[in-house]
């Protein structure tokens, strides 16, 4: 066993030279085997080693394991560094599952103990263990990469005994003659995967005595296509996404093209770049995306953790609102100097920076035609000017005879996102808008031949 476990960790590039290896020891079977099978591979591949033990308060033979521990470790000569934690309250400051909460403050160990660059961490699971994990994700419901089980490497962990099973683990130690220390709750049924590593594998085992072997190949073969579809989902998303610190733009031309498994991906990976916090989308929320897609008109769908999907014309907006940063609505007043040529600035906020001022107009300039440098007719502003957001009665006009169009529609027209709706500056005289930077004038303050004055303004935004 000693020589197949040496082969998966040099295939696996687990150990090098020079490393520092911090291994979980609970006391249990697979975490000694582990803890002896590294300080034998030492005498060949020199590294270091230091052992880690979580005491989590939750059985009253806890202490007595904490000791077996320290025992055998200063028999040993290994360094060991203890934890302790009560793990019951620790759930339930957090408001998560025991087995959740433990996982992760024992992770939160090993990696304080983990002192350089160079540090790994190995925990001992094996075969059974990625069996279980792989049943208990199927039960639940998840997709590809829970399926893959457990990793041989992940980050700064490794799993050295994921080559063998529990079997030939017990019969290893019974072999060396290596006692270990058994915890009683393993043969309780008070969490899942005790139901499935009680009931379940050895049913498994019965109908095919390699059933466990089997399962962590087939593992790990779904390992290697969700790999295979990660690296062609990034793409996809890179090709037909762009997105920002608190939402994602999705381009629905391109994304439609793409098979459905492709589209699906595409999503999840889209929601898990807004949040870290995404464990509660599920197909189903997916789904509920795609239908909005799939469907006319404008839509939206309401996911976990205040994530929103709006379907606007082509393109699909996922939005993080706990991200998403506060817009300010003041409103600007702008006033000018009459005295021609004077500059003015003024900070907008959330936008940029506006620069104007005022001239004659001599007949037949040429008028800028420029984005956001526009020259407006200044003698037909009737109050003083406004820089604001969009407000309801808010219209434009749109033609040189006059016609009328609310703002609202015109936005619509031009395919203009409603969340890019609602953060819109615009310079308005009253109701009447004068100006959509980036988009349009309102027609009646046009320069004509007629003009006198001109208000000529600029806006840098920021970047």
């Amino acid at each position: 066993m000693y020589e197949r476990v040496k082969a998966y960790i040099i295939k696996n590039k687990m150990v090098e030279i020079g490393d520092h290896v911090v291994v979980g020891v609970s006391g249990g079977a697979d975490s000694v085997c582990l803890l002896f099978i590294l300080l034998a591979l030492i005498k060949e591949i020199p590294f270091t080693i230091e052992a880690a033990h979580i005491n989590h308060l939750l059985r009253k033979e806890a202490d007595e394991d904490m000791d077996f521990v320290k025992d055998l470790c200063e028999e040993l000569g290994v360094p060991l560094r203890v934890f302790t934690e009560n793990i019951k309250e620790l759930a339930k400051k957090r408001r998560v599952g025991i087995e959740e909460a433990a996982r992760d403050y024992r992770y939160a160990c090993f990696n304080e103990a983990v002192s350089h660059n160079k540090g790994k961490i190995a925990v001992a699971h094996h075969q059974d263990d990625n069996a279980e994990t792989v049943i208990f994700n199927l039960f639940r419901g998840s997709g590809l990469k829970g399926l893959s089980g457990i990793s041989a490497v992940r980050d700064k962990i490794i799993r050295p005994l994921l080559c063998c099973n529990r079997r030939e683990i017990e019969a290893y130690l019974e072999c060396q003659k290596i006692t270990y220390i058994t915890d009683a709750t393993n043969s309780e049924d008070i969490y899942a995967r005790n139901r499935i590593r009680r009931h379940i594998i050895p049913i498994a085992n019965g109908i095919n005595s390699e059933a466990v072997m089997h399962i962590a190949k087939t593992a790990e073969l779904i390992r290697e296509t969700e790999c295979y579809l990660q690296k062609h989902t990034k793409a996809a998303f890179n090709e037909c996404a762009t997105h920002s610190e608190t939402q994602i733009a999705i381009n629905l031309t391109k994304f439609t093209g793409y098979e459905r498994l492709i589209q699906k991906r595409i999503l999840l990976l889209a929601i898990g770049e807004l949040s870290s916090e995404c464990r509660d989308i599920s197909a189903c929320h997916v789904d509920g995306i795609l239908k909005i897609i799939d469907g006319g008109g404008s839509r939206r769908v309401d996911l976990p953790g205040k994530i929103v999907a709006i379907k606007e014309y082509d393109t699909l907006v996922i939005i993080n609102h706990t991200a998403e940063p506060h817009f300010k609505s003041t409103d600007i007043q702008i006033t000018f100097n009459k005295i021609h040529g004077n500059k003015e600035e003024i900070t907008i906020p959330d936008l940029g920076i506006l620069l104007y001022f005022t001239f004659p107009y001599q007949k037949n300039e040429n008028i800028p035609q420029k984005t956001y440098t526009k020259w407006f007719d200044y003698d037909k502003i009737t109050s003083c000017l406004i820089f604001r957001r969009r407000k309801q009665d808010d219209y434009l006009i749109i033609n040189q005879a006059g016609q009328h169009k609310r703002l609202k529609d015109y936005l619509i027209n031009e395919k203009i996102p409603k969340a890019a709706r609602d953060k819109l500056y615009v310079l308005a005289d009253g109701s009447h808008i004068v100006w959509v930077p980036g988009l349009r004038i309102s027609e009646e303050y046009k320069v004509t031949s007629f003009t006198e004055t001109v208000l000529a303004c600029t806006l840098k935004l920021n970047e």
